[in-house]
């Protein structure tokens, strides 16, 4: 084997390792990134931009996935209203988000104990995390405050567990005492 040879064994060598190395660091960067990880995941995907010049295919999707980071990274605004708060729970518990929105959630309680859209959210999380008991008496409890709610609970996926109750069957069997259908005009709380 000539000099010239070896040395473009050596660079080939060389670029397939530095390459390895590259996919690597990516890799740890989006497992970062898929576990919310972003201050992690964004200095791992610099890591790929500054430390793996060559590899140009992967520098433009850290490039995509450094902004993201970014932008996920920016902190949100803390909910203080009523309204806030509750947006801010369905936000989290459609995005899976269970703790966050019972955080949420507790502090809106704690502002509007009796708010009606606050007990049945807290039932729908208390469902959504398994706590059937606590979740069937936010359900009574937002039932009681707006009897309109019975609407909404017969038709909510995450309540169906709690419609073999026979306590919670009762109540939404119940119409309002105002006499009207328990759905007009009714609003949701999702």
């Amino acid at each position: 084997m000539t000099a010239a040879a070896r040395r473009r064994t050596t660079l080939a060598q060389a670029q397939q390792e530095a390459y390895q190395q590259a996919v690597g660091r990516y890799e740890q960067a989006m497992a970062a990134l898929q576990h919310r990880e972003f201050e992690t995941a964004a200095a791992l995907f610099g890591q790929v931009i500054d430390e793996f010049p060559a590899e140009r295919e992967l520098h433009e999707r850290s490039r995509r996935y450094l902004q993201v980071c970014r932008r996920e990274s920016l902190e949100a605004p803390t909910p203080e209203t009523l309204d806030e708060r509750v947006y801010a729970a369905t936000l989290a518990l459609n995005a899976g988000l269970h703790d966050e929105a019972l955080q949420h959630l507790d502090a809106a309680q704690r502002q509007s104990p009796d708010s009606d859209r606050v007990q049945y959210m807290l039932a729908l999380a208390r469902a959504d995390g398994g706590d059937l008991e606590a979740a069937g008496t936010h359900l009574l409890r937002a039932l009681e405050l707006n009897p309109e709610n019975r609407y909404l609970a017969r038709h909510e996926p995450s309540l169906e567990l709690l419609r073999e109750d026979e306590t919670i069957q009762e109540a939404l069997r119940t119409p309002p005492a105002d006499g009207s259908p328990g759905g007009a005009g009714s609003h949701s709380a999702r």
